[in-house]
């Protein structure tokens, strides 16, 4: 899956998540490029309204070559799993099996296909993957019988392209949870994209009232 950003902005990132930055244990040293794009994915996913000092079980879905698996492999607490899933068996390579001491799970398989099956897990990370979804509504209703929390990065856009057929700007997305029955989807950030426009990040929870 395609993920794309801005011109780095790292001042904005904690000490410490620039420093894990530098290299992936048990893989290659990170090139500048790619320490940019890792500290640029985490800086639009860090949130304060998600209690990262605990360990976690979660998702990232389209993860493609793990710019934004890294990332919140960066966020997680020690002792955290992430299932990583895409359906190019290439990128999957270039996902590393643990950061730090948060494990990763990669799994070939297609997001889009009901026959994919994922774990009970704390949350869904999916950057760049819903405008490739065309069910939406039901890929949705899938993903809320193993999680009630979501980040969600997309571009704000309406208009279909061949980059991403089924757009999701953030009225969408709200409408897309609303009528999946859930009320809270928050925007987070926004980044220029190099494709024009913008970029935005975004936190959906489902209270445990709402299950």
């Amino acid at each position: 899956m395609l993920r794309e950003f801005s011109r780095s902005d790292r001042e904005q990132l904690p000490v410490h998540l620039l420093e894990h930055s530098r290299t992936t244990p048990g893989h290659h040293k990170l090139t500048y490029s790619e320490e940019v794009k890792i500290s640029e994915a985490t800086a639009l996913i860090h949130t304060p309204l998600i209690e990262w000092a605990r360990p976690q079980s979660w998702c990232d879905l389209g993860c493609g070559s793990g710019t934004f698996t890294t990332a919140l492999a960066q966020l997680l607490a020690p002792g955290s799993m992430i299932h990583a899933v895409d359906l190019d068996p290439r990128a999957l390579e270039y996902v590393p099996d643990h950061y730090d001491r948060v494990e990763i799970r990669k799994t070939l398989g297609d997001i889009g296909s009901p026959s994919l099956r994922l774990p009970p897990v704390d949350g869904i990370l999916m950057a760049n993957t819903l405008h490739f979804i065309q069910e939406q509504q039901a890929l949705m209703r899938r993903l809320l019988s193993v999680t009630d929390s979501f980040l969600i990065v997309e571009y704000e856009r309406s208009k279909p392209n061949r980059w991403g057929p089924y757009p999701v700007g953030f009225e969408r997305l709200r409408q897309l949870f609303t009528e999946a029955g859930v009320e809270r989807v928050e925007k987070l950030a926004i980044r220029p994209s190099l494709f024009g426009g913008t970029m935005y990040s975004a936190l959906v929870e489902r209270s445990r009232t709402q299950c």
